[in-house]
């Protein structure tokens, strides 16, 4: 036979054809494996998700914590640097405080001179 002779589907068969195959028990099946295909994936997102929100979150925390110690410490050697501080560690040890002081003021320019 030549394929010319063959006989061409209509439109109205196509869609019936069509219609036919939308509710077959095969197109039904491959329907429910690929919704249950997308619902695992969509868990496995969604819980990939929320742990990384998790992590998140802690490192947020971390991040204030450290923030804090560092205030902390900011204050501490801001403390340690002040005048009173200094003092009392300084009445501690065998020094005696300068009363009267002189300045030397050098004659010329020269440090060393050669012979």
């Amino acid at each position: 036979m030549n394929a010319y002779l063959k006989k061409k589907p209509t439109l109205r068969e196509k869609r019936l054809a069509v219609q036919k195959w939308l509710v077959s028990t095969t197109f039904r099946s491959m329907l429910l494996v690929a919704i249950m295909v997308f619902g695992v994936l969509y868990l496995f997102k969604v819980n990939t998700v929320s742990s990384q929100g998790f992590v998140i979150s802690d490192l947020q925390d971390t991040i204030v914590d450290l923030e804090r110690e560092n205030q902390r410490l900011d204050v501490q050697i801001a403390s340690y640097r002040s005048m009173d501080s200094l003092e009392t560690r300084l009445e501690g040890t065998n020094l005696v405080v300068a009363t009267d002081l002189l300045y030397v003021t050098p004659v010329g320019t020269a440090v060393a001179r050669a012979n």
